[in-house]
Parts: C-alpha cells; structure tokens; sequence
C-alpha cells in the first residue's frame, strides 16, 4: 500500500477503536455508561481527523497524487470525496449523541458489550465506501454495514419481533449487495479491471448494466419505491437510537454514493435524473399517506422517512437533469437536517417507551405533561419535519422548492406540485400527534411528572437546538454546503 494515509486516518480510528472498545469492555468489565464514554472518545477523535481533512479539502481533491493504496489491478484503492467527508461529520455527530442516549437507554440491557463496537464498524464501513474506488472493494464495505446494521437492529434478541427486523433487514441488504456482486461481473467482463476512479470514456452494454445493478442496489438499501417495504417492519422495531441513527444518516448517504457509481459505469446524467424525480414522486406520496394510519410511534417515523428519502431523490433528481447546482446545494442541506430531526424524533420517542413502556400514539395523551421537556423536544422534531417556518424543515424544504421553480420546466412543477402534496399531507399526520401529547388522559392515568436522566436529556435537547438554530440562521450551514458542491466529483 502506499499514497496518503491521512484521508483513512478516521476509518483506521473507527475500526481499531471498536477493536479497543470491545477488549477493554470485556478485559476490564465496563459497565455500559463507561463503555459508552470510551465509545464517545473514539468518536471525538474520528471527528476531529474528519474535521482536518475538511480544511484541507481543496489541497486533498485537487491533488491527484492524494489516493491511499495502489492503481495495479485488483488492488484496494481510496481517493478523497468531498461529499463523504461532509456525510460522516454529520454521521459521526449524530452517533455521539446516539452513543450518548445510549448509556442510559441500554441500561436495562445486558449485552451492550458488543453494541457500541457495532456503531463504530458501521460508521467505518460507510466512510471507506464513500473513499472507495475498487468495486470489489466497495461491496466488501458495503457487506461489512449490513452485518453491523443488522446486529443493531436486532439487538434486543430476546423480543421476536426484534429478530424478526434484523432478519429482513439482513436479506433486504444482501440483495442489494448481490445485485451489486452482480453488476461488478459486468464491469470486469467489460474492462478487465475493478477500479473506476472516472467516467469510462467508452461506456457499453455490459458497463450500462453494471450500472443498473448498483442504481437497483443503492435504491434498495436507501428504501425507493418500491423498494421501500422493508422500512417500516426494520425502523419500527429496532432500537430508537439505531432507528435514528440508520433512518436518519445511513440510508439516506446511499443516495449520494449511487450517483457517483452509476455515472461512471455510464448512466447519463438525464438518465439519472429523470430516475431519481419520478421514483421521488412515488415515496413521497406513499410514505406521506401510509404515516396517517399508523398508531406506534416509530411506525409512523418510519412511513415518514420513506417521504424524506423522496424529497431528497427529487433534489438530486432536479440537480442532475437540469445541471442546477444550487439543487445539490439544497440536497446536502436537507441531508444535513433531515439527519438531525429524524434522530431527534426517534430519540424522543425512545424516551417515551423508556418511561412508559409503550409506543402507541393514543395512550401518550398527557405525556407532554409528565415530561415537559421530551414533549417539546418532540413537539420541534415534528414541527420541523412538518416544514414549519422558523425551523430547520422549513428552510430545508423551501431550498428544494426554490430549485424546482428555478427550472421552467413542466415537469419539474409537476414533480414539485407533489412535493407540496406530500408535504401538506404530511402535515396532517404530524400536528395530530404534537396536540396528542398534551391532551388530558380520560382513563386517570398517574401525572406524576417523569425523572428524566441527563444521558437522555442532553442529547435530545442539543438536536432541537439545532433544529431551531438552523432554521432561525441557516446561512452558515449553507456556506458550509456550497463549499462542499465546489468540490464534488462525479
């Protein structure tokens, strides 16, 4: 191996570090909130190597010497991305705070041994898929999260239902990444080798079906229709905080690693776009109508990320057809909160079945009141998801709109009439369930005011300032995007 070993130096953190963290805590016998505080410190120091290599993104992808690995055929080759760099800061944010939650929302778990370790596999594997430049290599990576992710779903074991999720979660995945296998054997029929470090310069049929196998993999594993229906049976009974984690960071990153593959193998950008609005089209308004019946809690987030995954693919759809580049500007950002509002609603909702034991909408009637500051917390996370001005979803939300005006085109505000569909619909479902939590229970139910731990409260509450911080200043975080779109490469 040879080239810059500084663009892996977080993935070498997150792997040796989840190494580090499952000795200590078998050797020494953490207990799970000291696990969980080594589990933070590997974290940090992720983010902070993440951090570096942001400010030197223009040094690290203008420069064509910055790889790690080897260009000979069938070796392990990683090259810089802005967009991956941008992802797993926002990633690896999300997982602090969800390992954070955690060291009070497992304490009445028992095999939080290998819990933690899992979080860091994951984070690992997604950054080296975004670094990634060997297809081979990629699906490896692409394996090793699915493993991870699967075992988190179904932590908690001893439920049915839990196995049950990590179960489909577990086949669903492995049929995208089968797919994926699937269109390498195309690739290298076609070329001889498993790099693709560019836009092959003479795509042909054997190319432009490999990349209808990673468009049809991605698209599993980011939950497009109709690939979609593994979504709501997995984030509805996985853990909150994986629940959060996965809805709100990890399947939505698929949908920016599938362009970067697709275009290369072939697919035209018109091709890509036009996939990307009309399928949006679909989980908008599926996700928007199906959340409506649901009465659990993490049911009716799950239906609800379906929508975000729409929104998002209709951006990206609007960037790559029309060549706009303040749609990829909108994207990021709307990655970025929906991330953060996504986490704060299965957090929060987390908090109520911890303190109640149940997820069913009905019976949180007065809930707001036993815990005020969960049902304010929740009550931003709807709100912002809602699209309520003032809040992070809004302006999210008013980014994509302002790009699909900026088209002319008629297709493009006929995709957009549906987003505004979908989104009123959408409304419908949230503002029911922020009223619910304060409406008096009729059954008697005990109002004695829930004592809440600070492993819970901190990072639920640091979300929803986000949420309103954003939304009330988002030239920052739109700065911090645009330099990011400068630098993308696909």
């Amino acid at each position: 191996m040879a080239g810059t070993i500084e663009i892996i130096i977080p993935a070498i953190i997150l792997m040796a570090g989840a190494f580090m963290v499952y000795m200590s805590a078998r050797l020494l016998g953490l207990n799970n909130k000291a696990e969980a505080i080594l589990t933070i410190m590997v974290l940090l120091a992720a983010l902070i190597s993440l951090v570096l290599n942001f400010n030197d993104l223009s040094d690290l992808i203008n420069n064509p010497d910055v790889y790690y690995g080897s260009y000979e055929p069938g070796a392990v080759l990683l090259v810089p991305s802005a967009v991956g760099v941008f992802i797993m800061i926002v990633s690896v944010i999300v997982s602090i705070l969800v390992t954070l939650y955690s060291g009070e929302y497992l304490a009445r778990d028992t095999r939080y041994l290998v819990y933690y370790p899992l979080i860091l596999l994951l984070q690992a594997g997604l950054f080296g898929m975004f670094l990634s430049n060997n297809l081979f290599h990629l699906f490896l990576l692409t394996e090793l999260t699915t493993i991870a992710a699967s075992a988190l779903i179904a932590f908690r074991f001893k439920q049915e239902i839990a196995i049950k999720a990590g179960f489909k979660y577990l086949i669903m995945s492995s049929l995208g990444t089968m797919m994926m296998l699937l269109g390498i054997y195309f690739f290298y029929r076609s070329t001889g080798d498993m790099h693709l470090t560019e836009i092959l310069a003479l795509p042909d049929r054997f190319t432009r079906i490999a990349a209808a196998c990673f468009l049809l993999g991605f698209s599993l594993k980011a939950g497009v229709f109709p690939l979609h229906t593994w979504v709501a049976d997995v984030y509805g009974n996985a853990p909150s905080a994986i629940s959060g984690l996965l809805a709100g960071v990890f399947s939505k990153s698929m949908l920016f690693i599938l362009p970067v593959i697709c275009l290369r193998l072939g697919m035209t950008k018109s091709e890509l776009g036009m996939y990307l609005m009309i399928f949006a089209c679909f989980n908008m308004l599926i996700g928007s109508i199906r959340m409506l019946g649901q009465s659990q809690l993490r049911r009716f987030f799950s239906f609800s990320t379906i929508a975000q995954t729409g929104y998002l693919m209709f951006s990206l759809g609007i960037g790559f057809y029309f060549g706009l580049e303040r749609a990829f500007s909108a994207s990021l950002f709307l990655f970025l909160v929906i991330a953060i509002m996504k986490s704060l609603a299965f957090l929060a909702s987390g908090v109520y079945q911890f303190h109640f034991g149940t997820q069913d909408i009905e019976k949180l009637r007065g809930a707001g009141h036993r815990s005020q500051l969960i049902g304010l917390c929740l009550s931003i996370a709807l709100a912002g998801l809602a699209g309520i001005p003032l809040l992070a979803g809004f302006t999210g939300k008013w980014l994509v709109f302002s790009a699909a005006l900026a088209t002319g085109d008629l297709f493009a505000f006929v995709c957009l009439m549906i987003f505004l569909l979908a989104t009123v619909i959408g409304l419908a479902g949230y503002l029911p369930v922020i009223v619910k939590q304060y409406l008096r229970d009729d059954a008697g139910a005990v109002s004695h005011p829930v004592s809440l731990s600070w492993w819970m409260a901190a990072p639920v509450t640091l979300l929803s300032l986000l949420v309103v911080v954003i939304g009330l200043y988002p030239e920052p975080w739109l700065n911090l995007v645009n330099f990011v779109v400068a630098w993308m490469v696909i």
